[in-house]
């Protein structure tokens, strides 16, 4: 207790003043260094809500570990919390079992336990740690780690280390229901939900259009409405103790869940010197846009008389937090502009022509993609669909020899492209970074002759159901990839998504082939832009077990990952009691959500539970003329949108009447034809086909046209019909409009052919 109570203090201390050294370190032991890190659950106040996170030794983020490069570490982690969690420490080599994911390469730590943690530190940076677990990193299990090296490389007088965050008061786990279930008031909130009104007033309804077609609902570039962005715990940080003339290495770390963080700086340029904690050639740019898990270092002088903002904005420009260093006059770095979305759009809908290509692969589609390289000159927008087809197998081909990369640079151009309006609002591709700006400072370059191993990793998404995924398969329906050791890996990435994905792999730094020849600089997280293409490549050098994902939370918990597995290596024997299936079943997860609403002419209830194959959904009307229709089945998809269902459907005989019902069973398939307009063809036991459409258009952001159609034929092939009677065919419709208030409640006004005219309110659970 004593122990803990000391740890705590000392968290809290450091957590308050983090340039100072956040050492938490009980004891030395030879080379080793003993820390000891506690996770609970805690009510916290972020925003001014309290609400539940998770803390570790108290503080969010938790404290900066330090160490030397060429010691041992040594981490005590204990479990106070209801729930098991554990911790990967991102970035770092280590041995296997010490990675941190857990039932892959770590146990997880139960409630109640400690896990102990033991690697020696073989490079240093600044790198990161953070939970491994569900959705924990979301509610605050994530710290910085500080590796100093043997000897002195940089010039530089003070360190800071600035974590950045995203933070919300609400719980990941209602926020993947959400997403599972296209939840229109993400959109609203966030400023990128389909218009028709915006479209017209911005030219760009045709775009739109074919938008829909290829089953996208329109731009984004996050999924997700933060309550707050943070630098260390705060929406805005002062560090007002550098005397002038003081040269600071700012160690900055993205541990946000799911946003990428433009950064620019008052005082001028900033100066990259390391990149996922490598050096690399100093650099100096405007702007840097850091991705998910990524870690950047810079230069910075303190200025006389002035306290200079170092901001953070988030990608979409939603919010924003900041650190001003030195003391004196407040000096604000230039805003980020609110990208274009309508135009972002348009961009995107026109690569493809219209074609009704869904860009988001499952591996039924023939593949094709314009590419974009990381930059936005028209030179480097490479139109693939004249007969280049992107492979959904990983190729393996181990006679290349690693000199063929220059090839492959010469046609991979990723020159920078410089806005000619910094104020303008941003398009698709004016970024205005990217990372062929890193260079290493010594040759990266393989040994010739080494066998290479290629792969091919088309990253695929459906923002209708909200799965994420590679060449089109989940974590949980893929197989491990095999690798041997000594060989060289090559992974072409291939964005074929509207989204950005940082991807990371565990347990080693890859090459990235940015055009910068031998000098590519090495790297454990890249970001590939939308509809782009991205090489890496890394030397096969561990055993075991490796995860590879993109850490876009949300991404990885919805199944975009893949293992990497070296040939002839044993799983640990330790990791018996922790079976891997545990891992591979986390995106097969149910998430249940419904609706329920109630009018001046009838009532409706709509239940759903859904993975990401299989779905179970309950649909009933009930009018207060006494007439009723519900509908129970369950479908199975057998693609992105296309599904097969069987269940049943009863509804009263008689109209007016609740005397006399009809059940009778159902099978059927059902298409999502355009992303606004979903179809189901059926027929039931007494061989009656049926048809029915569903549309919702959103007129606005908040304001949606609704409409439902249903034909159904009875040939008598079961029942007779009446006499004289040869078919018998029915129609219905409902047509009405829905205004969104907010996350939970909307007004509803229709006219339904069975129940009449009515208005309500409706209610999503």
């Amino acid at each position: 207790m004593k122990l803990n109570l000391i740890v705590s203090i000392i968290a809290v201390f450091a957590f308050i003043n983090p340039v100072q050294s956040q050492d938490l370190q009980l004891e030395v032991k030879g080379d080793s260094l003993i820390y000891h890190l506690t996770i609970s659950e805690q009510t916290m106040n972020i925003t001014g809500k309290p609400v539940s996170a998770m803390a570790i030794n108290g503080s969010i983020p938790g404290p900066t570990l330090r160490f030397k490069e060429g010691k041992h570490a040594v981490i005590y982690v204990t479990n106070t919390m209801e729930e098991e969690t554990s911790v990967h420490w991102h970035g770092l080599l280590l041995p296997n079992y010490m990675d941190g994911v857990p039932y892959l390469t770590t146990p997880p730590i139960r409630p109640d336990k400690t896990l102990r943690y033991d690697f020696p530190l073989t490079h240093s940076g600044t790198y990161w740690y953070h939970s491994h677990t569900g959705l924990q990193e979301q509610k605050g299990i994530y710290g910085s780690i500080v590796i100093e090296p043997k000897e002195k490389e940089l010039e530089y007088d003070e360190d800071l280390v600035l974590v950045l965050s995203d933070w919300t008061n609400d719980d990941p786990h209602h926020i993947m229901k959400n997403l599972k279930r296209h939840n229109e008031w993400y959109g609203v909130e966030l400023g990128n939900a389909p218009s028709l009104l915006k479209s017209i007033q911005s030219k760009t309804v045709g775009s739109q259009f074919k938008l829909w077609a290829q089953k996208m609902p329109g731009m984004h570039i996050s999924d997700i409405p933060y309550d707050a962005f943070l630098i260390n715990g705060k929406q805005e940080q002062v560090y007002d103790q550098f005397e002038p003339g003081t040269k600071i290495r700012l160690r900055v770390i993205n541990a946000g869940a799911s946003s990428y963080f433009w950064l620019n700086y008052a005082g001028g340029d900033l100066k990259i010197v390391s990149a996922d904690g490598l050096n690399v050639q100093p650099v100096e740019t405007e702007k840097v846009l850091i991705g998910l898990a990524e870690t950047y270092d810079f230069i910075i002088t303190v200025k006389e008389g002035e306290s200079l903002e170092f901001q953070a904005t988030s990608q979409d420009v939603t919010g924003s937090a900041s650190a001003f260093v030195g003391n004196g006059t407040k000096k604000y770095a230039s805003d980020i502009p609110f990208p274009d979305y309508q135009q972002m759009g348009a961009e995107m809908a026109d690569m493809h022509g219209g074609s009704g290509h869904d860009m988001s692969l499952d591996g039924e589609e023939d593949g094709t993609f314009s590419t974009y390289e990381a930059t936005t000159s028209e030179h480097d927008m490479m139109d693939m669909s004249d007969g280049e087809e992107m492979d959904h197998d990983m190729h393996n081909n181990h006679n290349m020899h690693s000199d063929q990369e220059d090839e492959m640079e010469e046609e991979e151009d990723h020159s920078m492209h410089e806005m000619d309006d910094p104020t303008a609002p941003m398009t698709m591709w004016e970024t205005g970074y990217n990372n062929s700006i890193l260079k290493s400072p010594e040759s990266t370059e393989f040994s010739e002759g080494d066998s290479v191993r290629n792969l091919t990793f088309n990253l695929t998404g459906n923002m209708w159901r909200y799965t994420w995924s590679i060449n089109g398969e989940t974590l949980s329906a893929s197989d491990k990839i095999k690798i041997e050791k000594g060989e060289v890996v090559r992974v072409t990435l291939n964005n074929t998504t509207m989204m950005h994905h940082p991807m990371h792999l565990h347990g080693h730094f890859f090459r990235v082939l940015n055009g910068n020849g031998e000098y590519a600089p090495l790297k454990h997280t890249v970001d590939v832009p939308p509809m782009s293409r991205i090489t890496i490549e890394f030397a096969a050098n561990e055993e075991k077990d490796w995860f590879f994902h993109c850490h876009i939370l949300y991404h990885m918990k919805a199944g975009m990952s893949r293992v990497f597995s070296y040939e002839g290596s044993e799983r640990d024997e330790r990791l018996a009691p922790y079976p891997v299936g545990t891992l591979y079943k986390h995106d097969k997860e149910f998430f249940t959500w419904g609706t329920v609403t109630g009018m001046s002419h009838m009532g409706t209830l709509d239940l759903v539970a859904s993975n990401t194959n299989n779905q179970f959904n309950l649909e009933t009307e009930f009018g207060w003329n006494q007439n009723y229709e519900l509908t129970a089945d369950y479908e199975r998809f057998v693609g992105n949108y296309f599904r097969i269902y069987g269940g049943i459907q009863a509804e009263n005989i008689v109209e007016n009447s609740l005397d006399d019902h009809e059940v009778v069973g159902r099978i059927g398939m059902r298409y999502l034809l355009l992303y606004i307009l979903d179809t189901d063809l059926g027929v039931d036991h007494k061989l009656r086909p049926e048809l029915k459409l569903n549309t919702h258009i959103p007129l606005t952001q908040r304001l949606m046209a609704v409409g439902h159609f249903k034909w159904k034929m009875d040939a008598g092939l079961v029942e007779d019909l009446p006499i004289g009677e040869n078919l018998e065919q029915e129609t219905s419709y409902t047509a009405g409009l829905e205004y969104l208030l907010n996350e939970y409640f909307s007004i509803t006004a229709n006219y339904d052919e069975h129940f009449g005219w009515g208005a309500g309110l409706s209610l999503k659970f």
